[in-house]
């Protein structure tokens, strides 16, 4: 499937470009892991903490920028899990983009296995009920399945992959040239400007409280007026709305979690 994938096919042109060599292009992808931490983190005011708790899990970063996404980059990188989602999950995920950027870091370790398999399993389930205690979404207190803080790829191919979808040509090029660098000569990236820049663009709120039996948001409270209001409409909204399309139909929500998200 990945062969006919053209963010692969393009995440695989940028390796092999920047690296000259499509043995070194396997060995980066085995060797690094790839985490975008997502606007939801920084809002929260965790991404630090996230950022502490993957170092001391034996992760080393090689290379940071600030990714800003979009509706179309959104699908392209949750492009699986889009064929279960239903529309109001595809709207919670616009609104967490439009929030503010994200953070893309790649994390190598010195384990000799594939860096993302182990980074997915110290990651943590998306589900709170059935996460495991001290995992980074934990760690981030992901309130929800929708609101997960942070996102990592799960192997080799997922990296190659997602490097096309979150950076554009130039960026990736550097991205990897970066951490290729730092890879050879074992140094690490400072990630303390970065995490600066990025929460001076979405200050840190924490999580809202929210009101016992209050209605739903509609669509529009995601997307206007100030940040925090918007961030604690994207907090209720993830509390309220269905996820996936296999999930019980509306007959069977609370009455306050009925409310159509489109008025």
């Amino acid at each position: 499937m990945l062969a006919r994938d053209l963010h692969a096919q393009e995440g695989w042109a940028a390796l092999a470009g920047a690296l000259g060599d499509e043995e070194e292009a396997y060995a980066f992808s085995a060797r690094t892991a790839l985490m975008w931490l997502r606007p939801d983190a920084f809002a929260a005011g965790t991404a630090r903490r996230v950022v502490a708790a993957t170092a001391e899990a034996g992760f080393t970063p090689l290379a940071v920028r600030p990714i800003r996404l979009e509706r179309c980059a959104v699908r392209a990188l949750w492009s699986y899990m889009c064929r279960w989602a239903t529309a109001e999950r595809l709207i919670l995920m616009d609104a967490l983009v439009a929030l503010g950027p994200g953070l893309l870091v790649l994390w190598a370790d010195d384990t000799g296995g594939p860096v993302s398999v182990r980074m997915m399993a110290v990651k943590g389930r998306n589900d709170p009920a059935r996460r495991e205690p001290g995992s980074l979404r934990d760690i981030a207190g992901s309130p929800s399945r929708a609101l997960t803080m942070l996102h990592t790829t799960d192997d080799p191919a997922d990296v190659v992959r997602e490097l096309a979808v979150l950076c554009s040509w130039p960026e990736r090029a550097g991205l990897i040239a970066e951490a290729a660098a730092r890879l050879r000569e074992g140094h690490s990236a400072d990630l303390d400007q970065a995490l600066g820049g990025v929460e001076r663009e979405l200050p840190p709120l924490g999580l809202p409280v929210l009101e016992a039996g209050a209605p739903a948001p509609a669509v529009h409270e995601l997307f206007t007026g100030p940040v925090d209001k918007r961030w604690a409409a994207l907090v209720a909204a993830s509390e309220g709305w269905p996820l996936l399309r296999r999930t019980p139909g509306p007959a069977a929500w609370p009455e306050q979690e009925t409310r159509s998200p489109w008025q």
